[in-house]
Protein backbone atom coordinates (compact mmCIF):
# COMPACT_ATOMS: atom_id res chain seq x y z
CA UNK A 1 0.00 0.00 0.00
CA UNK A 2 1.39 3.38 -1.04
CA UNK A 3 1.61 6.20 1.48
CA UNK A 4 0.53 9.76 0.83
CA UNK A 5 3.43 12.28 0.79
CA UNK A 6 3.73 14.34 3.97
CA UNK A 7 5.32 17.74 4.58
CA UNK A 8 6.04 19.92 7.62
CA UNK A 9 4.25 23.26 8.06
CA UNK A 10 6.58 26.25 8.51
CA UNK A 11 4.28 27.76 11.14
CA UNK A 12 3.14 25.00 13.46
CA UNK A 13 5.86 22.45 12.54
CA UNK A 14 3.28 19.65 12.33
CA UNK A 15 3.65 16.98 9.68
CA UNK A 16 0.56 16.86 7.48
CA UNK A 17 -0.47 15.39 4.13
CA UNK A 18 1.01 17.38 1.27
CA UNK A 19 -2.44 18.05 -0.19
CA UNK A 20 -3.60 19.79 3.03
CA UNK A 21 -0.83 22.42 2.81
CA UNK A 22 -0.11 25.32 0.47
CA UNK A 23 3.27 25.30 -1.31
CA UNK A 24 5.43 28.42 -1.23
CA UNK A 25 8.26 29.10 -3.69
CA UNK A 26 11.06 31.68 -3.60
CA UNK A 27 11.43 33.57 -6.87
CA UNK A 28 14.78 34.60 -8.31
CA UNK A 29 14.21 38.09 -6.95
CA UNK A 30 13.94 36.70 -3.40
CA UNK A 31 10.19 37.23 -3.06
CA UNK A 32 8.17 34.28 -1.79
CA UNK A 33 4.91 33.52 -3.60
CA UNK A 34 2.21 30.86 -3.32
CA UNK A 35 2.39 27.98 -5.81
CA UNK A 36 -1.17 26.64 -6.07
CA UNK A 37 -0.43 24.16 -8.86
CA UNK A 38 2.68 22.84 -7.08
CA UNK A 39 4.56 22.98 -10.36
CA UNK A 40 6.88 25.98 -10.06
CA UNK A 41 10.58 25.29 -10.26
CA UNK A 42 12.77 25.56 -7.23
CA UNK A 43 12.79 24.69 -3.60
CA UNK A 44 9.38 24.63 -1.97
CA UNK A 45 8.15 25.15 1.57
CA UNK A 46 4.72 24.36 2.92
CA UNK A 47 2.33 26.14 5.25
CA UNK A 48 -1.14 25.45 6.66
CA UNK A 49 -3.82 27.86 5.42
CA UNK A 50 -4.54 28.66 9.09
CA UNK A 51 -4.09 32.27 10.30
CA UNK A 52 -1.87 31.32 13.26
CA UNK A 53 0.43 29.22 11.09
CA UNK A 54 0.61 31.99 8.51
CA UNK A 55 1.55 34.57 11.12
CA UNK A 56 4.45 32.42 12.35
CA UNK A 57 5.58 31.24 8.93
CA UNK A 58 5.66 34.60 7.18
CA UNK A 59 8.37 36.08 9.36
CA UNK A 60 11.74 36.39 7.70
CA UNK A 61 13.57 33.76 9.83
CA UNK A 62 11.45 30.68 8.98
CA UNK A 63 11.34 31.62 5.29
CA UNK A 64 15.08 32.24 5.12
CA UNK A 65 15.77 28.94 6.87
CA UNK A 66 13.39 26.99 4.62
CA UNK A 67 14.72 28.44 1.36
CA UNK A 68 18.36 28.56 2.51
CA UNK A 69 18.69 32.07 1.06
CA UNK A 70 17.58 35.56 2.07
CA UNK A 71 13.97 36.14 1.11
CA UNK A 72 10.89 38.10 2.00
CA UNK A 73 7.17 37.45 1.74
CA UNK A 74 5.25 39.25 -0.97
CA UNK A 75 2.56 41.64 0.21
CA UNK A 76 -0.20 39.39 -1.13
CA UNK A 77 1.22 36.11 0.12
CA UNK A 78 -1.08 35.76 3.14
CA UNK A 79 -4.15 36.44 0.98
CA UNK A 80 -2.97 33.97 -1.64
CA UNK A 81 -2.37 31.22 0.93
CA UNK A 82 -5.83 31.71 2.43
CA UNK A 83 -7.35 31.72 -1.06
CA UNK A 84 -5.67 28.48 -2.07
CA UNK A 85 -6.17 26.86 1.32
CA UNK A 86 -8.57 24.13 2.12
CA UNK A 87 -11.82 24.08 4.07
CA UNK A 88 -11.79 23.64 7.85
CA UNK A 89 -12.37 19.90 7.59
CA UNK A 90 -9.29 19.40 5.42
CA UNK A 91 -11.27 18.43 2.35
CA UNK A 92 -9.86 19.61 -0.96
CA UNK A 93 -11.47 22.51 -2.77
CA UNK A 94 -13.73 21.85 -5.69
CA UNK A 95 -12.23 22.45 -9.11
CA UNK A 96 -14.47 25.50 -9.66
CA UNK A 97 -13.41 27.18 -6.40
CA UNK A 98 -9.77 26.42 -7.22
CA UNK A 99 -10.14 28.23 -10.55
CA UNK A 100 -11.74 31.21 -8.82
CA UNK A 101 -8.88 31.28 -6.33
CA UNK A 102 -6.36 31.25 -9.16
CA UNK A 103 -8.11 34.20 -10.81
CA UNK A 104 -8.03 36.12 -7.52
CA UNK A 105 -4.29 35.59 -7.06
CA UNK A 106 -3.59 36.63 -10.65
CA UNK A 107 -5.63 39.79 -10.07
CA UNK A 108 -3.63 40.55 -6.93
CA UNK A 109 -0.33 40.06 -8.78
CA UNK A 110 -1.38 42.45 -11.54
CA UNK A 111 -2.04 45.15 -8.93
CA UNK A 112 1.56 44.98 -7.69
Amino acid sequence: MKREPRRTCLGCRRVRPKQALVRLVRGRDGVVIADPRRAAEGRGAYVCPDDRCLARALHRAPLTHAFRKPCEASEELATAVRTFGFGGAGAPQSEASGKNALKEVRRLWRQR
